[in-house]
């Protein structure tokens, strides 16, 4: 009876520290909308309506860039908080961050990651907008429109049981120097419904919402394109944040998205830690058969 108690207390107490913080940074949403459009040096084209739901939504969006977020701030025009992986930051977007309102993750911590998790859910639950990367890392690629989802989004979603939206931004630096932004419908995500479908079928949604884009604004004949052209348009975005250390494999992991590559995956530390612990187990397993 006590620890219920005192568990009640301590879900009070987090409820109303999170409504305060809600409270607070809500006036100053206008005034930070207002910079926004001085973060960048390209046009920003909103292609359809933003989807009109009752209540707080969950954003899922598209991320390829270091001027996702503002431009976000800019198409949903709605105060939001946003989920930040914990990375180097500029004083800049700390400060961006701070005052909108956001929650960090560290990657590799599965339980802070839950316990963020339930801070998302509390931030929905109280009346805010919430904006997740869920692809973690700027998808660079150039014939993939998005990299793979974490799942992580549809537990929230569940739990939360609000609409998400899904957000793509599609950004031509190199040659209209413009960023299109195209939202997909709005769905629930129902507490019964699997989470490797429902994360599919968002994938999906999102690379739809690309080559939409693509297809009604493409960039150049394939003939006519220079071989260097993605190149320099990689390079262009890395400039955009020069404090990013490219060289780090903690920082390219979860913020560039390098190490996705199959040779460079099975090379990982990590990787070639738990095949080792594989190989140990087996070898345990088959001194027993022996004996």
């Amino acid at each position: 009876m006590e620890n219920q108690i005192v568990n009640n207390l301590i879900i009070h107490s987090k409820n109303l520290i999170n409504k305060v913080g809600i409270l607070v940074r809500r006036p100053l949403h206008p005034i930070i909308l207002k910079q926004m459009p001085g973060r960048r040096n390209f046009d920003l084209v909103v292609l359809n309506d933003k989807p009109k739901v009752d209540g707080p939504a969950l954003y899922i969006v598209s991320h390829s860039t270091p001027y996702d977020a503002p431009v976000t701030c800019e198409v949903l025009q709605e105060h939001f908080y946003i989920l930040v992986g914990k990375q180097k930051l500029q004083l800049l977007d700390r400060a961006f961050f701070q005052l909108n309102g956001r929650h960090y993750v560290d990657r590799s911590d599965s339980t802070k990651q839950q316990k963020v998790a339930d801070n998302i859910v509390r931030t929905i639950n109280n009346g805010m907008n919430y904006v997740i990367y869920s692809e973690q890392t700027w998808c660079i690629k150039p014939s993939t429109p998005i990299n793979h989802l974490r799942r992580g989004w549809v537990d929230i979603a569940k739990r939360a049981h609000c609409p998400v939206i899904p957000l793509a931004l599609e950004f031509y630096e190199l040659t209209d120097n413009v960023c299109y932004a195209k939202f997909g419908e709005p769905f629930i995500v129902e507490a019964g419904e699997d989470k490797i479908a429902v994360n599919n079928r968002l994938e999906d949604t999102l690379a739809t919402l690309k080559f939409d884009i693509w297809n009604q604004f493409p960039i150049q004949q394939k003939k006519t394109i220079d071989p260097t052209f993605w190149q320099e348009m990689v390079k262009m975005r890395q400039s955009g944040y020069p404090g990013l250390d490219v060289t780090s494999d903690e920082e390219s992991r979860f913020v560039i998205g390098r190490n996705d590559d199959p040779e460079v995956v099975l090379n990982s530390e990590p990787f070639l830690i738990g095949l080792k612990k594989v190989d140990g187990a087996l070898e345990q397993k088959n001194k027993q058969l022996v004996k």
